[in-house]
């Protein structure tokens, strides 16, 4: 009798039970929430203004989306810098247009997205000013 259970005991632990997969990685759970979508992509700073939206890549890009047409224009990002009052400045240029970003840390945002979007941005694309709400990511 203690055979038969020892034996049964010895065929159950050498089965094993089915391997669980790994748990999703960030990309594959991205879809789900736009601000973990934007992580994902590897966006450090997200402006949503009226028409556009500015996001600040942790490396190498600035991408501004204009949202009637879909039209995205990439920049090449540089060293920020740094003025007097908190925040930063961002002036690239592309073969084609000239941006200025200013993110102005602690200066509240006057729109109705200003939940969510809290920093208030000035963007400057070509000389046209654009004011937007923005938010680290």
């Amino acid at each position: 009798m203690r055979a038969l259970i020892l034996a049964l005991a010895l065929a159950a632990c050498s089965t094993g039970a089915p391997e669980e997969p790994p748990p999703p990685q960030l990309p594959q759970r991205a879809g789900v929430d736009p601000l973990l979508a934007a992580r994902a992509e590897g966006i450090e700073f997200r402006a949503v203004g009226n028409g556009f939206v500015l996001d600040i890549y942790r490396q190498e890009r600035i991408r501004l989306t204009r949202t009637a047409s879909g039209e995205e224009i990439f920049f090449p990002k540089q060293a920020p810098l740094y003025p007097r009052w908190r925040g930063s400045i961002y002036e690239v240029e592309n073969e084609r247009h000239q941006l200025r970003v200013e993110i102005r840390e602690y200066r509240p945002c006057e729109r109705p997205d200003s939940a969510l979007f809290t920093t208030s941005v000035i963007v400057v694309l070509d000389g046209e000013e654009m004011l937007a709400c923005g938010r680290a990511l």
